[in-house]
């Protein structure tokens, strides 16, 4: 069994709330995005410099090779999946923070989490599991809950949480797999929502907005509230895009649909510069070094996530060349910091 040390940080206003959870419902894997960083730094910055920068943020569990850090107590809040009131899935809403346990699994220098460090996470949650009373579905991403992409290796490819689950379903001495990801996972806006012919409302009109917006027209009523056969083609245009059922009623896999040509579409809204930016003096600045900043920041690899605009600013400083720095270790670019073709490339390929 893994080596679990408590090792509380202090109660405070934006990593330990001090707030009792409502129940274990389920158990949320993250991953610190932190290159070389172990538990044990996880923990002592969440008892200082997140405090000192007034960031609310935190989890249960921080595990490495090592050992697995306490640093919230089982039955308090952590502030670790919970973002502008967005929970996409059913059993941890309205908020997976107060009906959840996290779960954060350490970074190698090298950008990725190694064997040791899944095993013992696995460990830790059969546990957690078996305490609770819980079927290893109701282990889930970050992204799961609120689309952010967390842990990033399990975003790009979903058969990592699965060998994970069946991991831990082995420890518990399961025969049977659990479900795979799709089962458990909620990303609708308005999961378990119907809408079809013959429905009218502000539910209708919201739906025929972004319809529009996407790029399905609505040219002869437009978003009139009334769910009508031009209401219906479009959801059926929008259904066979996307290759699923083509019946022209709106429900979670249309609406899933509908939700990543939303993000393609504003992915791919970004533009890059060409040109070679790195920390010079005086500091490189102007509209180009913020498209660089942004598209770094629709990547969660913000220049200073706890400035003001996130760090946003026009100027390549040390800042920004961390945050690229960051963005090349993570994607197998040389980490120098400086942006050129390969970072732009990469950029490009993740935003499109």
């Amino acid at each position: 069994m893994v080596k679990v040390v408590k090792n509380f940080v202090k109660i405070n206003q934006y990593t330990r709330p001090g707030l009792k959870l409502s129940g274990v419902k389920g158990i949320v894997m993250h991953w610190t995005a932190t290159p070389g960083a172990p538990a044990l730094n996880e923990r002592n910055y969440f008892n200082g410099t997140c405090i000192a920068d007034k960031r609310y943020a935190s989890a249960h569990y921080f595990v490495d090779r090592k050992e697995a850090q306490q640093i919230i107590p089982e039955n308090e809040v952590a502030y670790h999946a919970h973002d502008r009131n967005r929970c996409y899935v059913s059993f941890l809403k309205p908020n997976a923070n107060t009906k959840a346990i996290g779960v954060e699994l350490c970074v190698e220098k090298n950008g990725k989490i190694h064997s040791e460090t899944l095993q013992n996470a696995a460990e830790l949650v059969a546990d957690l599991c078996k305490r609770y009373g819980l079927s290893t579905d109701k282990i889930v991403r970050h992204y799961d809950v609120t689309n952010k992409n967390c842990p990033a290796p399990w975003v790009s490819d979903s058969s990592q949480l699965t060998a994970f689950r069946k991991k831990v379903d082995s420890l518990l001495g399961n025969k049977t797999i659990s479900k795979t990801t799709a089962s458990t996972s909620q990303p609708s806006k308005s999961t378990g929502t119907i809408l079809k012919k013959g429905s009218s409302g502000s539910k209708v009109k919201a739906l025929q907005k972004r319809l529009i917006a996407a790029g399905f027209s609505l040219p002869k009523y437009g978003a009139d509230g009334s769910y009508g056969n031009e209401t219906v083609q479009a959801v059926k245009s929008l259904q066979k895009k996307a290759g699923i059922a083509v019946d022209g009623i709106y429900g979670p896999a249309t609406e899933k649909a509908l939700q990543a040509i939303e993000a393609k579409k504003k992915k791919s809204s970004y533009k890059l510069p060409s040109d070679i930016y790195k920390v010079k003096s005086p500091m490189m600045k102007g509209t180009a070094v913020r498209q660089i900043q942004e598209a770094l920041a629709a990547l969660h690899f913000y220049p200073n996530r706890n400035a003001k605009n996130h760090g946003i600013d026009g100027y390549y400083g040390p800042d920004t060349a961390d945050a690229v720095r960051r963005f090349q270790l993570m994607n197998g670019l040389s980490a120098d910091g400086i942006y050129g073709p390969d970072t732009r490339a990469k950029l490009e390929a993740l935003l499109n």
